[in-house]
């Protein structure tokens, strides 16, 4: 795997590349089995291009009301990268109903950017979610038995590792995702990911990575003494390189 570097990214697919990247980081946080999954916790994260450091990013789950929650997002560029994308802002309320996570309402907020910026509205009275963007288009599509927003995703990704009796058996599971307009499936597979070094310390580490899109890299590497949490990410995307999170603080 080769990592990029160079300027920052000024035109709209790299801008969306790197609001991805900034919020995707808390993906997976997953305690081990028995510990409470839906620990409430404030986490942060510094973002690279390559060498080139984008900013920070920190993400917060809080109860709201009975099994329901609110996980949210900030991706704080730095000076440089402003120029470009401003600040990102993704919110998901979502509650576990039955023994599933049954997300509610998403939004996902780009500063200065209102064509990107847009809300799912969840129905699962009537298997339906509501896409709108902060531009006026709405489109609303039909849902399955399951399905997430780019957040409620990774409590479902959670459930999966903290299940399993040997995560590094665990194999493969696929996750049907709404992300904007569309529905998209995220086949992962869990592996051995070694020892890695991170700002916060060294650890010993499992890989979960999505496996269905050889064009779309998505991996994380989960903490084994540290409630699994994501100590190390990468997101790689066709012409924008490879984007590195890694875990600078953590508070449960």
């Amino acid at each position: 795997m080769t990592n990029t570097t160079g300027s920052p990214l000024p035109d709209r697919c790299r801008r969306r590349g790197l609001a991805l990247c900034l919020l995707l980081t808390a993906l997976f946080v997953s305690p081990v089995a028995g510990a409470d999954v839906m620990q409430t916790f404030d986490a942060q994260f510094k973002v690279k291009r390559g060498a080139v450091a984008l900013g920070t990013t920190r993400f917060s789950l809080t109860r709201d009301g009975d099994d329901c929650y609110v996980f949210r997002g900030e991706a704080n560029p730095n000076a440089v990268v402003r120029v470009f994308v401003g600040q990102v802002i993704d919110e998901s309320r979502f509650c576990i109903e039955d023994g599933t996570v049954r997300p509610q309402r998403f939004s996902h907020h780009m500063e200065g950017n209102a064509e990107d910026s847009y809300s799912l509205e969840f129905d699962w009275s009537q298997h339906e979610v509501t896409y709108r963007s902060e531009a006026g288009e709405s489109k609303t599509m039909a849902l399955g038995d399951s399905a997430f927003d780019p957040l409620s995703i990774q409590f479902a990704a959670r459930r999966w590792v903290a299940a399993a009796a040997n995560p590094d058996t665990a194999g493969e599971r696929d996750f049907a995702l709404i992300d904007e307009k569309k529905q998209k499936t995220y086949r992962l597979r869990a592996s051995d990911g070694g020892r890695i070094k991170t700002p916060a310390g060294r650890y010993d580490t499992l890989k979960i990575e999505r496996v269905d899109d050889p064009k779309r890299g998505l991996r994380f590497w989960l903490a084994r003494n540290a409630d699994w949490i994501p100590v190390q990410v990468e997101h790689e995307k066709p012409k924008t390189g490879v984007f590195r999170m890694q875990l600078t603080a953590l508070e449960r």
